[in-house]
């Protein structure tokens, strides 16, 4: 029999392949990370829903309801919810509207008549989603306890001031009218 020598063992090298394996599989849990931690933030992810569109910003703002405790949030954002679908098709009207406003511009020979129609068609599809939203935020105004009116008062009145004017006007200050519009 012959004997043999005892194997020495091998070091392990580290090349690129390894390395670029490592800085991916690093990346991906960070991606993996991020997603879990915005699906789980604010109450296990049930976040204030967005709402927009004309209307909505102004008399709805959405700070509004991040105020609010999770049940009611989803109560009153619930009630919003429920118009979705009416609101998408108004949104889609308006886009299609939009849309012949550009075709009506591009049009050659240009058509005067044509461009004057599509914006009609335009203006009345806006007050129509214009009309609606206040409809809408006049149903929601009424379900409001008085504390809630005085939170959503408190944030229209915020987004209608500049942050200089609201600072002042919480400090118990006259908003200056001469800065209106500035941001």
């Amino acid at each position: 029999m012959t004997a043999t020598a005892p194997q020495t063992p091998r070091k392990r090298r580290w090349s690129w392949v390894w390395l670029a394996l490592l800085v991916s599989l690093a990346l991906n849990l960070a991606v993996v990370a991020a997603v879990v931690a915005h699906h789980f933030r604010d109450e296990g992810g049930r976040h204030h829903q967005r709402i927009s569109g004309p209307g909505y910003a102004q008399i709805l703002p959405r700070a509004f309801f991040r105020q609010l405790d999770g049940e009611r949030r989803e109560e009153l954002v619930g009630e919003l919810r429920e118009h979705r679908t009416e609101f998408r098709g108004l949104r889609r009207d308006l886009r299609e509207k939009t849309r012949a406003i550009a075709a009506a511009l591009r049009a050659d020979p240009f058509d005067q008549t044509a461009l004057e129609n599509a914006m009609a068609d335009f203006e009345q599809a806006s007050g129509t989603m214009v009309t609606r939203g206040g409809e809408i935020a006049r149903g929601l105004f009424a379900r409001l306890t008085p504390e809630e009116r005085r939170i959503m008062a408190d944030e229209i009145e915020r987004r209608s001031m500049s942050r200089r004017q609201w600072k002042r006007y919480k400090e118990g200050g006259k908003e200056d009218e001469k800065e209106d519009g500035d941001d």
